[in-house]
């Protein structure tokens, strides 16, 4: 399999003035064989607005809208809450979230609420680290159809919550895993989507695990996994090691190092992001293996476009690489790309515009352009 790798840069990097504020046009790379326009973006300055009651975000590990375009926020505030006093400012709780506008609307969770939390893992991801500076370990945030709040991390679980905070569900026990072929145990998750059809939860059970496992929404009643290829996960390396983050993949039951991603398509379809071999999969919702596209570069997880087709899948490339990726979603093929500050984990409102993780901000991306097909 050969894959192109030539790209040509847009040239010019516009400012435009409004009453408002100041945004700034993001140039978009291209691919040298294709003359396909892609969807064009502005960054918004002006979005969030400032925080209430002094507060301050920690390093943002997740981003997600509701079903209200409402903006969700997860941040890990405690890794960071030395620095943050130090400044004179006070860790903002762990889950916010803002309107379209970005007004905050609500702020809850962190440890000690009564109920579980995560921890950060040592280097094996098998023992809890409870010393400074980086105990806590939030790693991504996703918002269901019914507009429950779930969040996956360290300490092998997923967690799910009413918009206001009331904790509704636990997948996972806390501290334990058990391979990529348990039923009840995860392996250190790192985000999930929905198919509101079956009311299913799809699990990326990839840092510890390899698989993607799946859900009763409601009930926490296991369904179904998978590995790589649809084949049945493999650990049969030593317990605690992880695969070597180098290397094409062959056909085994693994997702060797990540399934970092896992998202649900409007047919059900489920993109899996390895970004370990900078490859998407597409499966049925059965774990069918239907086919893989490469990226560029590693990605951490897709994002589909606000057309009822979804006709462009967004690619949110690794930190290090600081690209998003914009590619046709029929045939995987990369179309282009552009600088975003901060990409592991980002989604899309109704209107198609983009929101990203940042740094300790989130950043809306406002849909400028779209070409006579997809997006809106």
């Amino acid at each position: 399999m050969v894959h192109s790798r030539y790209f040509i840069v847009v040239v010019s990097v516009i400012t435009v003035f409004s009453f408002a504020s100041l945004t700034e046009v993001i140039p978009t790379t291209t691919t040298l064989a294709q003359t396909e326009q892609v969807p064009q973006f502005e960054r918004d300055p002006s979005w969030p607005k400032p925080l209430p009651n002094n507060w301050r975000l920690g390093i943002v590990w997740g981003v997600a809208v509701d079903p209200q375009d409402h903006v969700w926020v997860l941040h890990a505030a405690d890794n960071y809450r030395d620095e943050i006093e130090d400044e004179g400012k006070v860790p903002a709780p762990p889950v916010i979230e803002f309107d379209p506008e970005g007004n905050l609307l609500r702020a809850w969770g962190g440890r000690d609420q009564g109920y579980p939390w995560f921890y950060r893992m040592d280097s094996q991801r098998l023992s809890r680290i409870d010393s400074q500076p980086h105990p806590v370990r939030e790693h991504a945030l996703n918002v269901d159809h019914r507009g429950n709040i779930w969040i996956s991390g360290g300490g092998h679980l997923v967690l799910k919550f009413s918009p206001d905070g009331e904790f509704l569900l636990q997948i996972g026990e806390l501290g334990k895993t058990s391979g990529s072929n348990h039923t009840e145990h995860l392996g250190n998750p790192s985000n999930v989507d929905f198919d509101p059809q079956t009311n299913e939860v799809y699990i990326a059970d990839g840092y510890l695990n390899k698989r993607v496992v799946v859900y009763d929404a409601d009930t926490g009643e296991y369904k179904r996994h998978w590995g790589r290829y649809g084949n049945v996960p493999d650990d049969s390396f030593e317990a605690g090691a992880l695969p070597a983050w180098s290397g094409f993949p062959g056909p085994t039951g693994v997702f060797p190092r990540f399934a970092h991603g896992a998202n649900i398509s409007n047919s059900s379809l489920v993109y899996v992001a390895d970004r370990a071999h900078n490859l998407i999969h597409v499966y049925e919702s059965d774990g069918t293996f239907l086919k893989e596209g490469p990226t560029p570069g590693p990605i951490n997880s897709v994002a589909f476009s606000a057309d009822p087709d979804q006709y462009y899948l967004y690619g949110a490339g690794i930190n290090a690489a600081g690209k998003i990726y914009i590619m046709r979603r029929e045939d995987l093929k990369v179309l282009g790309e552009f600088d975003s500050a901060g990409q592991h984990f980002f989604d899309i409102d109704s209107h198609g515009n983009l929101f990203t993780c940042g740094l300790f901000m989130p950043e809306k991306l406002t849909l400028t352009h779209t070409p006579n097909r997809g997006g809106r």
